[in-house]
């Protein structure tokens, strides 16, 4: 394959974990439950997806490199104890790595006592991710003012421990808000948009496949083939 046709990438989002053969249950279709997540996981594994590095996306977007044709991200938003009790274990079961966009004010990573071999901890923003705005989802991200929005930023990537991909909160976002990621020193965002990505993406832009209560594994297989 040349470059020119190199074959899109999938990005997952999952959000949150229950366990319904202990009772649990999912408050609203952002919950998905680890019966389902482990065939998904299963499926990647038993059919050998290749589980890229940021580094290696961000070579991808760039146009300098092309990755296996089975390439796919694992991410979860907002960090929630779920994630790492009930995801976490099943990632690990089939040496398949994630990371979890963390809204820092809400958790530190630090404090947080998990496999860091499968999890990786990027910036979902300090405290952006919250409503307050007009426009897109409502997200605070799109009205904050330069200084304001430069701090949060920072605040969350020195937490986080460094990384330079971020998560937009509500998945908005406006020209000043990427520019604001260029100037913190973020090189890859996701947004809540769908799509894959490919060497045409912008890697400030990078669409992601939403996962919910209702993806199966048919749905599942359908979306990332």
């Amino acid at each position: 394959l040349s470059l020119h046709d190199a074959l899109p990438i999938s990005i997952l989002m999952y959000h949150f974990f229950y366990d319904s053969a202990a009772g649990g249950n999912e408050p609203d279709g952002n919950w998905v439950d680890t019966t389902t997540f482990d065939s998904h996981m299963k499926y990647l594994a038993d059919n050998k997806y290749y589980f890229p590095t940021w580094d290696e996306v961000r070579q991808f977007v760039n146009g300098e490199i092309s990755l296996p044709e089975k390439s796919i991200v694992i991410t979860d938003d907002d960090g929630s104890s779920s994630f790492f009790s009930l995801a976490v274990p099943i990632l690990a079961k089939y040496k398949i790595p994630a990371t979890s966009f963390v809204i820092t004010s809400w958790t530190d990573p630090k404090t947080i006592d998990t496999d860091t071999s499968i999890v990786t901890f990027m910036s979902h923003s300090h405290d952006m991710h919250q409503g307050g705005c007009e426009g897109g989802a409502g997200g605070l991200f799109r009205c904050l003012d330069y200084e304001d929005a430069m701090k949060d930023l920072e605040n969350s990537k020195e937490i986080v421990g460094g990384g330079d991909v971020f998560c937009y909160p509500f998945g908005d976002y406006t020209d000043q808000s990427i520019q604001e990621l260029k100037d913190a020193k973020f090189s890859l965002a996701v947004t809540t948009k769908y799509g894959k990505v490919t060497n045409e993406t912008n890697p400030l832009l990078m669409p992601r496949i939403r996962i919910s209560q209702s993806t199966n594994l048919e749905s599942f297989i359908a979306a990332i083939e």
